[in-house]
């Protein structure tokens, strides 16, 4: 089982706020204390990219700076640093400062990751933006802790990152991507999360190394949740590929590829398939959601007051048990036909095997209301389902205390089968 740990790959410090304290000018425009100083107090972010790849081959990542207001002199920064077993220019290269000119708001900064033809172990360098050299600011100090990856020749490099479909929570304030939820990248030997055969999980963006020696065959790169927030998106996925010397950030995009409404193990998704012989990677998109909710419509209940079937809006789903649920079966008729209001309804539950073949054993469905009183009803029933094509057709028996509707209003002339039956699309 994966466990939190370490970033695998440069650990970030995205949307860091510190509170800084910085002066504004009153008069002319520069920082030689002549002036009268009339002070201002902005904050000061700094995010990362997050989708670049720190491995050692003259890769660049950067991170932007930003005010929150604009200033009247300019804000020196100056970067160094202060930690890990990473040597500066040899192992890395960063900018000395940052400057954020006056009147704006933001200046991006870069560290470079330098090539060798070393084979090193994995090393990590601490970067600090801002000390107590800044120019026109008195600023508590950010950090950045990166892991500097070196590989040889034959590993592929596997990057993921998100993002969400709406990167607002439901007040309008702005959430970055691993705030909002907190991922695993896994390398499983099955299309599933759970015959993992390795994987990377920290507080960020994920990468993996799928290492040249490594048996040959068949492995899927598959994404699940560590922990997300409680505000429901959906996540578009993405992956980079890099290879030394043969693949060079080739992308891949899965729109939509996980929501958070629940994340629970069931909810995952398989991204890719890759197939390995030797130091030579071939790639298949998948693109499998595990926890599949679709919405169907189409017609149900033929019967004497509408011979081509009542309306019908269904939804099948997938929970966090691995259990197959449909909901709103018999919504349109009961009403219309029967006169009853559904007051609650319940999980229903069905199977289907290998030949799309669906079975409903018998089960609480729902509870209606008529006349003041409560009736529940059972319903079973058998179909066939379609995914390839779209198409769900199912026939089925409602009970009321063991009561057959389906069969009284057959009996009756009401219905054409002695069954309802439900044709939907989607």
């Amino acid at each position: 089982m994966i466990t939190k740990n370490y970033k695998s790959i440069f650990s970030y410090l995205a949307a860091l706020t510190v509170a800084i304290f910085i002066v504004g000018c009153e008069g002319q425009e520069d920082n030689t204390g002549l002036n009268t100083l009339a002070p201002t107090s902005p904050t000061l972010s700094v995010s990362t990219d997050g989708g670049a790849t720190l491995i050692e081959n003259n890769s660049v990542y950067t991170y932007t700076a930003t005010l929150s207001t604009t200033q009247l002199v300019d804000v020196k920064l100056y970067i160094s640093q202060v930690g890990g077993d990473a040597t500066n220019g040899v192992d890395f290269t960063i900018d000395g400062s940052l400057v954020i000119p006056a009147g704006s708001l933001s200046a991006t900064g870069e560290i470079k990751i330098l090539s060798d033809d070393l084979i090193e172990a994995t090393e990590t360098v601490t970067i600090q933006i801002g000390d107590n050299r800044v120019a026109n600011a008195a600023l508590t100090s950010a950090t950045m802790d990166f892991t500097i990856l070196n590989y040889t020749d034959g590993d592929l490099v596997i990057d993921m990152g998100w993002a969400m479909s709406k990167v607002t929570d439901d007040a309008g304030n702005e959430i970055g991507a691993t705030d909002f939820a907190d991922l695993r990248l896994l390398l499983s030997s099955a299309p599933n999360n759970v015959d993992i055969v390795g994987g990377a999980d920290g507080g960020s963006f994920e990468t993996y190394v799928l290492s040249g020696s490594e048996p040959d065959g068949e492995y899927y790169v598959v994404a699940d949740f560590y922990a997300a927030s409680d505000i429901a998106r959906e996540i578009d996925l993405n992956l980079e590929m890099n290879q030394a010397g043969i693949i060079n950030g080739d992308t891949y995009s899965y729109p939509a590829g996980l929501n958070n409404e629940v994340t629970c193990a069931p909810n995952f998704f398989v991204m890719m398939k890759i197939t390995k012989s030797g130091d030579n990677y071939s790639f298949e998109d998948v693109s499998k959601r595990n926890l599949v909710q679709i919405e169907w419509s189409g017609v149900d209940a033929y019967d004497f007051y509408a011979p081509e079937g009542w309306g019908s809006h269904v939804v099948t789903n997938v929970d966090c048990t691995g259990g197959f649920t449909i909901a709103g079966l018999n919504a349109e008729w009961m009403l219309e036909v029967w006169g009853e209001v559904i007051e609650e309804e319940g999980t229903v539950y069905y199977t289907v095997d290998e030949n799309g073949t669906v079975t409903i054993e018998e089960q609480y469905v729902f509870t209606t209301s008529y006349s003041g009183s409560l009736y529940d009803y059972t319903v079973s029933g058998t179909g066939t389902l379609d995914l390839e094509n779209g198409t769900f057709n199912l026939q089925y028996n409602l009970f009321q205390d063991g009561w057959s509707v389906d069969g009284y209003w057959f009996g009756a002339g009401g219905l054409t089968t002695p069954y309802f039956e439900a044709d939907l699309t989607f």
